[in-house]
């Protein structure tokens, strides 16, 4: 396994579904990952509480990076930008489940801030599209810059090409 790869393009992933959803918050859709991060912690919304909570994305970036490389290695024998896609799919299902939840466990939904649901399905469908497009873009990342894992270098050199 390649740790510092993983990381760095976990990290790359997550700042690319900031990106992207920074720019869809510009067009009207209300969806920050950040805020919802960085409120967590106690702090009200805020300037602070974004970039709190992106430093958290971003480090949750890089752990879930570690894990498709792992997964890359040692469940699928394959990496690259499409396993890393559907890697992707059932990462954000899971994860989708978990923010369902969030009224249980955060201090501020949904008395102050609103609860976004399940996939965050209390934004329509574009709040679940955004979701699930972003982890793919993400999977999409960490698998391309993750590469080609030991067991494909090996099928390659066997000349079973």
């Amino acid at each position: 396994m390649r740790p510092g790869k993983a990381i760095l393009f976990g990290i790359l992933g997550a700042a690319a579904i900031s990106l992207l959803t920074a720019v869809l918050r510009a067009a009207g859709l209300p969806l920050s990952i950040e805020i919802i991060l960085g409120t967590l912690t106690g702090l009200a919304p805020s300037g602070a509480a974004f970039g709190l909570g992106l430093l958290i994305h971003l480090m949750v970036g890089g752990l879930f990076g570690l894990l498709y490389g792992y997964l890359f290695e040692n469940v699928w024998d394959h990496g690259g930008a499409t396993t890393g896609m559907l890697t992707a799919v059932v990462h954000a299902a899971l994860i989708g489940i978990l923010i369902g939840f969030t009224p249980q466990f955060h201090p501020l939904i949904p008395q102050r801030m609103p609860d976004p649901g399940p996939y965050f399905a209390n934004l329509g469908t574009a709040g679940v599209l955004t979701f699930f497009g972003a982890h793919i873009v993400y999977g999409a990342i960490v698998g391309a810059g993750y590469g080609h894992v030991a067991a494909e270098h090996q099928w390659a050199s066997s000349g079973r090409l």
